[in-house]
């Protein structure tokens, strides 16, 4: 049974009490977006050495939203992937969150986090897809790793083009998914849109139709533009 969801349903529990799925992600999605219009508004509550500062940019987003907002979830949970075959990534254990966070952030520090470094879109891109692996949240993973990433830049005052990922959400989500893959990892798609962003080529404004047609539409053989979010699941013995 998930607690996070109403009974019979894969909606998740929300503070408007809106039983609709479909109303509700497009409410979030609405929520998010004026949240992270003020996001800098927290850059001084943030450590970036420590997991708190996921925590924290989480709850600021859904808050309004979940009660649950900022706190590791409490269950397993799985999610069918078409760029999978229908299998899933196998997330973080919900008793070893913390540990396993707090491991990714030692091997941080040990990084020099600055354009003189020739290794910078491949660790970036490992600290990125190992902070997703994780999926210390309920729900808004991405998002909120994708929002960390960027404070992160520029607390390290690295230039990274966020509107490239957002502009490339499918891609994106699908791209951590290959790299995400404990057998057999393809983390090729996710580098090659972190170079991209951190990187001349693509600073500044964006607009999709200046940019190559192709080169963010499709991972492996799957083409993203086709991409339908699917909701996570439990394990029926899990409770």
């Amino acid at each position: 049974m998930d607690p996070y969801v109403y009974q019979n349903s894969n909606v998740l529990i929300n503070k408007l009490n809106i039983m609709d799925e479909q109303k509700l992600i497009d409410v979030e999605a609405q929520l998010v977006i004026a949240s992270v219009v003020d996001i800098y508004s927290i850059i001084d509550d943030l450590d970036f050495t420590d997991s708190t500062s996921l925590q924290i940019i989480h709850r600021f987003l859904f808050e309004n939203l979940y009660t649950w907002a900022g706190e590791f979830r409490t269950i397993n949970i799985y999610k069918n992937e078409r760029v999978l075959n229908g299998l899933s990534v196998m997330y973080c254990d919900k008793n070893y969150i913390k540990d396993t966070l707090d491991c990714i952030f030692e091997w941080v520090m040990q990084i020099d986090w600055t354009s003189k470094n020739q290794q910078l879109p491949l660790q970036f891109t490992k600290f990125m897809t190992d902070l997703w692996r994780v999926h210390p949240f309920r729900e808004g993973n991405t998002r909120t790793i994708s929002i960390f990433m960027k404070l992160f830049a520029d607390k390290n005052n690295l230039d990274f083009n966020a509107e490239l990922l957002s502009q490339n959400a499918g891609y994106l989500r699908n791209a951590l998914v290959m790299a995400a893959v404990e057998e057999k990892p393809e983390a090729i798609y996710l580098q090659r849109i972190i170079t991209d962003a951190l990187t001349n080529n693509f600073k500044g404004s964006i607009k999709q139709k200046e940019m190559k047609p192709s080169k963010y539409n499709t991972v492996g053989q799957y083409k993203v533009t086709s991409y339908e979010e699917k909701s996570f699941y439990t394990k029926p013995d899990e409770c």
